[in-house]
C-alpha cells in the first residue's frame, strides 16, 4: 500500500516547530525559570524598589519571556521566504518500505528516501504529524492538511514505525 500527499509548510508551521523544540529544550526551560524567577523577586521587593529599579525588572522579565518567541517567529518567517525548499509543496509518498519526499525544485541528488527504520521518532501534536529524522530535525506535516488521508497515515506509521518511537497516538 502506498500513500501519496503534498504538503506547503507555512511561516506559522514552522514557528509552531521550533516554538515547541525551544520551549522542551534547556534553553527554553531556563527562560521560563528565569522569568518566574524576575517576576517573584519583583513582587517580593516591590515595595523596596525604587523607580529605575522596576523599570529593570519589567524590562528583564518582557526580555526572557518575549526573546525566543519573537526571535523564532522572524527567524522562520525569514527561512520560509529565503529557503527554496519551502517554496513549492514537498510530496510525500509512504511506501512499504520508506518515506520519499521530493519536491519539483528538487534534484534526483536532493531527494530523500527514509527508511521507516531510520525514524528517529515520530509525534501527533495538536497541529502537527512530526516525523524526526534526529533528535532536533523532523518532516512537518501540518495535519489540517492532510485530514483526509490522517487515519491512513497514522495507521501506516503506527504499522511501519517501532512503537517506542511514536508518541501522542
Amino acid at each position: 500500500m502506498e500513500l501519496t500527499f503534498d504538503v506547503k509548510v507555512t511561516a506559522k508551521d514552522l514557528y509552531r516547530y521550533n516554538m515547541r523544540n525551544a520551549y522542551t529544550s534547556f534553553q527554553g526551560i531556563l527562560s521560563i525559570i528565569c522569568a518566574a524567577l524576575v517576576v517573584f523577586v519583583f513582587v517580593w521587593k516591590f515595595d523596596a524598589l525604587n523607580v529605575p529599579y522596576i523599570i529593570l525588572f519589567i524590562v528583564l522579565a518582557l526580555a526572557f519571556l518575549l526573546y525566543i518567541p519573537i526571535s523564532l517567529w522572524i527567524r522562520s518567517s525569514q527561512i520560509v521566504k529565503t529557503s527554496d525548499v519551502f517554496k513549492e509543496p514537498l510530496t510525500f509518498v509512504f511506501g512499504d518500505e520508506s518515506i520519499a519526499v521530493t519536491s519539483p525544485i528538487m534534484t534526483e541528488e536532493d531527494e530523500v528516501n527514509l527508511p521507516y527504520n531510520d525514524v528517529f521518532r515520530v509525534t501527533k501534536t495538536s497541529k502537527d504529524i512530526l516525523i524526526y529524522t534526529n533528535r532536533v530535525s523532523a518532516y512537518i506535516i501540518p495535519r489540517e492538511q492532510v485530514t483526509a488521508l490522517e487515519s491512513q497515515l497514522l495507521e501506516m506509521l503506527k504499522s511501519k514505525v517501532e512503537d517506542f518511537k511514536i508518541k501522542g497516538f
